[in-house]
């Protein structure tokens, strides 16, 4: 099996839960709070140390704004050996530190540019140390509020033209698939969801995880190799899970990437996008072949659950009954239809006999009246042709000269004085000497 991929079978899937998990979900929102009553000084006259005094306004601070959203200009950006990137978001009249975690980096569809205009979502931070607060940003995105929709809209508009959401070019998703193929990340609850669905379906199906990134800016190349690594395998999938949960605009945009849509449309393997919540939409879901609400819905629409299929089975039998009859219809046909060709046979086989019949006695007619004439008229000729040969002359008193080569003699020309000459007859040959020659 190609390497990356992993593959687990639902029968056993049912007895032993696969080794893998999902990671814990995100963490939720912290409400805002206020003062607790522990960070108030018994005494108001009680100096605090610097520690506990900033130790109360990072509780304040953090606690009070757990989720913010900033809208400024990106200044003296930095981005450290680390992986972390700092900088500081400005407007005309104040400036805020900013820094933006590796982790955060990697999940990130671009990076902010210096001088440009983003809205920047996260939380307040204080970094004790120094007495110094933070915005920690978690995700961002171009301010002027459509900057993102309209790189959507772009890219929606240029790939409908190449002809990639066309109806047309849609692959059917076989019903009854016995290899399904998943793309998603190995720890990611999308995974689970899926299996869980599956479980109810036959246990014959096999399921082969391809696995990949899902979020930041290596999930797009991912994602087009986990593609791949399906397509290659000896005994490919009959149909494909692209799911992901859900998540921001942000979160989601690696499905917006062009080589991910293109690796879908080029795919030749069915493909079923289950990616983010209802109200999510990506490029690569108007590219798949079916698009479903959730991961979860996605493997609902791959594969009908077991009491889908008994309940079908009424209609199987009755479409049995219904096949056995148009087989028997058709075996009469066939067996009208061999007669029909077997009588045809005969007579054609009949009438060329008699045909033949009649060919041989007309020849035998001919045999009988023809040649016996054709043989005396053969004689005749014969006798004719002998009358008018040279032997037939000879007998009636001629004879032929002939000189010592055995050739006629037609003038006395060719007759010399002392010479010899061969006299031949008709019934012999006679040598004679030539002792004077008298023209005519």
């Amino acid at each position: 099996m190609p390497g990356g991929l992993l593959c687990f079978f639902l029968g056993r899937a049912r007895k032993k839960k696969h080794p893998i998990s999902a990671l814990a979900s995100p963490a939720g929102i912290v409400k805002i709070g206020g003062y607790h009553p522990r960070m108030i000084s018994p005494d108001q006259n009680t100096p605090l140390s610097v520690s506990e005094l900033t130790a109360h306004i990072k509780q304040v601070l953090e606690q009070g704004f757990a989720r913010v959203q900033v809208v400024g200009e990106v200044s003296r950006l930095t981005a450290r050996a680390s992986g972390h990137a700092y900088f500081t978001i400005k407007d005309a009249n104040a400036a805020l530190g900013a820094v933006i975690w590796k982790s955060t980096v990697a999940r990130l569809s671009s990076m902010p540019e210096e001088g440009k205009q983003y809205i920047f979502h996260g939380h307040l931070s204080l970094y004790a140390p120094q007495g110094r607060y933070q915005l920690v940003i978690s995700r961002l995105e171009a301010a002027g509020g459509g900057a993102l929709a309209a790189e959507f809209e772009r890219r929606k508009q240029a790939f409908i033209a190449r002809g990639w959401f066309d109806a047309a070019r849609k692959r059917q998703i076989p019903p009854l698939p016995k290899h399904i193929g998943i793309v998603t990340s190995a720890s990611a609850a999308a995974l689970q969801d899926v299996r869980k669905v599956l479980a109810s379906r036959p246990g014959w199906l096999q399921l082969t995880l391809s696995p990949s990134l899902v979020q930041g800016q290596a999930a797009a190349s991912e994602i087009v190799r986990a593609l791949s690594r399906l397509q290659n395998m000896d005994n490919s999938p009959d149909v494909i899970l692209l799911v992901r949960g859900g998540g921001s605009p942000e979160d989601l945009w690696c499905f917006n990437d062009e080589n991910v849509v293109r690796a879908i449309v080029d795919c030749p393997i069915p493909i079923i996008s289950g990616i983010g919540h209802e109200i999510d939409n990506t490029l690569a879901d108007f590219a798949a072949d079916v698009q479903a609400a959730t991961p979860s819905n996605a493997a609902e629409m791959a594969c009908p659950a077991v009491e889908t299929l008994r309940r079908h089975m009424p209609r199987i039998a009755l479409l049995a009954q219904f096949l056995h009859h148009r087989t028997a219809h058709a075996r009469k046909s066939s067996e009208q239809a061999t007669t029909r060709l077997l009588h045809r046979w005969r007579s054609l086989r009949d009438e060329q006999r008699m045909r033949l019949d009649r060919s041989q006695q007309a020849m035998q007619r001919l045999h009988d009246n023809f040649i016996p004439r054709l043989r005396q008229e053969i004689h005749l000729r014969q006798a004719q042709l002998n009358n008018l040969g040279p032997q037939a002359v000879l007998k009636r008193g001629y004879a032929l000269p002939l000189d010592k080569h055995g050739r006629l003699i037609r003038s006395i020309k060719a007759i010399q004085t002392g010479g010899t000459l061969h006299i031949r007859l008709h019934d012999g040959t006679a040598d004679t000497q030539v002792k004077k020659v008298i023209p005519s």
